[in-house]
């Protein structure tokens, strides 16, 4: 192989070593924050009835047709769940009392 056809592999093997640097930035700029981490079992944030927190110490889960407070919790451990009996499955929670 020539010096020329060397450097010119070498230019190319650096052109795709670049390329692929960009495709991984440009796929972790995509990405979702973690911020938006919700957890959905089986429904969305405007259809769950029941939200708690996954958060280790957490101890209550909150009815959204009658409180309001579960819209305080932290987006990142928030899990949401169509009935109480999807949520007790997963969590041993008590109904906030306020709810």
């Amino acid at each position: 192989m020539s010096d020329r056809a060397a450097a010119a592999a070498r230019r190319a093997g650096r052109a795709v070593a670049t390329l692929a640097l960009l495709a991984a930035l440009a796929a972790a700029m995509l990405a979702p924050a973690s911020s938006t981490a919700f957890t959905g079992h089986h429904c969305s944030k405007r259809t769950c009835r029941y939200f708690t927190s996954s958060y280790r110490t957490a101890k209550y889960f909150y009815d959204r047709r009658t409180c309001d407070q579960w819209k305080n919790l932290d987006n990142r451990c928030l899990e949401g769940f169509r009935t109480k009996r999807a949520l007790k499955r997963h969590f041993d929670r008590k109904l906030h009392p306020p709810c």
